[in-house]
């Protein structure tokens, strides 16, 4: 996974961002009536939260911080298995809302919940193999993202929610940006993913509101 190429101060209100629109769509949700959308604003939550622990205690950089270089490699792993959960849990939990808002929560809502098996060998890959020989991993991991994204597709097209089609281009964003661009911007993912996760969660914010006032 790439380093993110920002200062630390950017990278400070990427996930300070990130914390507050995660924030702002979970005081919109009700934990009863929409339990997965609200346990992907958890999960961004606590991303963030992390993310913003690594900027202050973080491995690189000058002046205070330069006593953590030691723990480089516990850093290293926090970031890939935070990046790894940013990536693969909040688009399959809020289409399985989604999905249960329009269709009921039957088969087609629950089937997003696959995402649990890429989701574990990305984090045996991260916190076992340290990135190394993750291949296969990494393929499971985009089949997860484009399924989602094609999933989330359908629906904002069946629905008719320009909200909804907004998030799949979001997310398509953040998946293959770097993909397109290739080497020229692949450290920037890190970045990408942080940024484009907290719009993602400002939509979700804008659905739910939809959906108090309907």
């Amino acid at each position: 996974m790439s380093e993110p190429v920002s200062s630390r101060g950017r990278r400070f209100i990427f996930n300070a961002v990130l914390l507050t629109t995660s924030g702002l769509a979970a005081r919109k949700l009700s934990l009863e009536q929409q339990p997965f959308a609200m346990v992907a604003c958890v999960i961004g939550g606590v991303a963030a939260a992390l993310g913003l622990l690594r900027v202050a205690f973080g491995s690189a950089g000058e002046g205070p911080y330069r006593r953590y270089r030691g723990n480089e490699r516990e850093f290293r792993m926090l970031r890939n298995v935070s990046q790894g959960v940013l990536e693969l849990i909040p688009l399959p939990l809020v289409n399985m809302e989604l999905y249960a808002h329009s269709l009921g929560l039957g088969p087609l809502a629950l089937a997003h919940g696959i995402f649990v098996v890429p989701l574990l060998l990305d984090l045996y890959c991260s916190m076992v193999k340290q990135r190394k020989d993750c291949d296969l991993t990494e393929s499971l991991r985009d089949l997860s993202m484009l399924g989602n994204i094609i999933s989330i597709g359908f629906l904002s097209v069946k629905e008719s929610n320009f909200i909804y089609m907004r998030m799949t281009l979001i997310m398509l964003v953040i998946r293959f940006y770097p993909v397109i661009m290739d080497t020229a911007h692949e450290e920037a993912g890190e970045d990408l993913v942080v940024c484009g996760t907290a719009l993602f969660f400002h939509m979700l914010g804008k659905v739910a509101q939809q959906w108090t006032e309907a």
